[in-house]
């Protein structure tokens, strides 16, 4: 093989590297969209469900669970969520209330100042943005206290803060997987070994110069 032909072969064996590391096969797309499940306008006392929130507006933000647990904790105790969710707090054991301390100036939620038992279950829809701060009033003192942030997208801002890190390339949009990459990098650095090699070994063949030349 002379060195013409070498070359013509090596630029092969990389372009068809980086094809294959640049178009991957199609990904299906998992899951679909979840639609957020709100509650009527009216709340009923029974079951400790009140209306939704109207000051604010924005579309439904799917729903979470808030427990209010044996630990004399509320688990979470931080929530991020979006306008329109659905929070449903769930008495998982005796004696806990929920007491607002501090809340967004258009909200209406009241929280549930009633103590009450296993069992029992408060729901609220939250569509004002803003922080919903609340304790529990008989275990405070332990600790008992969390906050609910309602943000746009139901993100925390300060999460990922920086610019920093590493990014996943699926959330840029490029449904490629790594191990692709990987193989596309090992062939285009085996084949520039060889050519290298090649050089070094027979230097420049007689039969790779110009025909014309003499």
């Amino acid at each position: 093989m002379n060195r013409r032909d070498f070359l013509k072969t090596a630029s092969g064996v990389t372009g068809a590297a980086a094809v294959a590391g640049a178009a991957p096969p199609a990904v299906a797309q998992e899951g679909g969209q979840e639609n957020g499940t709100t509650t009527s306008g009216n709340g009923t006392a029974g079951n400790g469900t009140d209306g939704n929130e109207t000051a604010g507006g924005g579309a439904g933000g799917g729903s979470e669970t808030v427990a209010l647990t044996g630990d004399n904790v509320y688990d979470p105790a931080e929530l991020y969520i979006a306008p329109g969710t659905t929070v449903t707090f769930d008495w998982t054991s005796d004696g806990h209330n929920i007491i607002v301390d501090s809340k967004p100036e258009d909200s209406d939620w009241e929280g549930h100042e009633p103590i009450e038992n296993e069992g029992f279950t408060h729901e609220h829809t939250f569509e004002v943005l803003g922080d919903y701060e609340y304790y529990c009033s008989p275990h405070q003192s332990l600790g008992m206290e969390a906050v609910i942030h309602v943000t746009e997208g139901g993100q925390n801002p300060n999460a990922g803060g920086g610019g920093g890190g590493e990014v996943d390339p699926h959330e840029l949009g490029v449904p490629f997987q790594a191990h692709f990459v990987g193989i596309a990098t090992l062939l285009a650095v085996f084949v520039s070994l060889v050519y290298s090699f090649y050089v070094l070994k027979y230097g420049e063949s007689p039969h790779s110069s110009s025909p014309n030349r003499r």
